[in-house]
């Protein structure tokens, strides 16, 4: 068996993720995984057990991984050292309301931790967290017209943006796309009335992952941020919180 090992830390990481389809603030966390393999285990035992030596040890493990195997490919669900019940089941349902032996998908495995497992788990503690982003994210620009991707875009003329969570809804006068004017820092003002609006109506395509326009012939030629602001949740609900995200880069339009 291959003596396969990872590098691993000694915490226990979590991301925070707020859940953008609540009407309440809900989050959830979840493990960032680190992987252990055979090696890493070996290490662990050999820190307690001086008698045993890691050949021997490898040996062992393959032949309990090729029994395990022969017992799941004839259908037997198999106690995995007390940790759970590792089982095979069908990879889904059958379309029909008359199924016959054909129709039954192909299997795949499937785990039931036992109390000794989840117990084991119980007591371990957090030691760094991330809070996982729920805005709007602008990961390209490409201008219809010039054919182009970047951060320069003609008025009047179609635009494509791509990205994450992009799609927009809820309040015409709170959400869209927006190009708000800014000075040759970046800044611009935060008075949304004062930024040039395509509401939601208006865009072309809108999903998650891209939203199409048309550039405002309002917009003249400048420095511009551009910002998409919604309060989509997931389906038809509408949330109350508007969400923002602000392309990294300034934008020039051209006339």
């Amino acid at each position: 068996m291959n003596d396969k090992k990872n590098s691993l830390t000694d915490k226990v990481n979590v991301t925070m993720h707020p859940v953008a389809l609540s009407e309440k603030d809900i989050s959830y966390a979840k493990v960032q995984r680190e992987t252990a393999y055979i090696g890493n285990v070996i290490d662990s035992i050999l820190k307690y057990n001086k008698t045993l030596d890691r050949e021997t040890l490898l040996f062992t493990a393959g032949l309990f991984r090729n029994g395990i195997l022969e017992l799941l490919q004839t259908g037997k669900a198999v106690d995995l050292l007390e940790m759970g019940i590792l089982y095979i089941k069908p990879d889904g349902g059958m379309e029909t309301a008359s199924p016959g032996i054909n129709d039954v998908p192909s299997m795949k495995v499937a785990f039931t931790p036992s109390e000794l497992a989840l117990e084991a788990v119980k007591g371990v503690s957090v030691a760094a967290d991330v809070t996982a982003t729920t805005a709007p994210e602008i990961t390209e620009v490409f201008d219809m017209h010039t054919r182009k991707k970047g951060t320069e875009i003609t008025s009047g003329q179609t635009v494509r943006i791509k990205g994450k969570r992009l799609k927009v809804a809820g309040n015409n006068d709170e959400t869209g796309v927006f190009l708000a004017s800014c000075n040759e820092n970046g800044k611009y003002s935060e008075n949304i009335s004062e930024w040039i609006q395509i509401k939601s109506d208006e865009l072309i395509d809108n999903t998650g992952s891209v939203l199409l326009f048309n550039v405002p012939v309002e917009a003249k030629s400048g420095t511009y941020r551009l910002i998409v602001r919604t309060a989509y949740g997931s389906g038809t609900r509408i949330n109350k919180t508007v969400r923002a995200g602000i392309h990294s880069e300034t934008i020039t339009v051209s006339t």
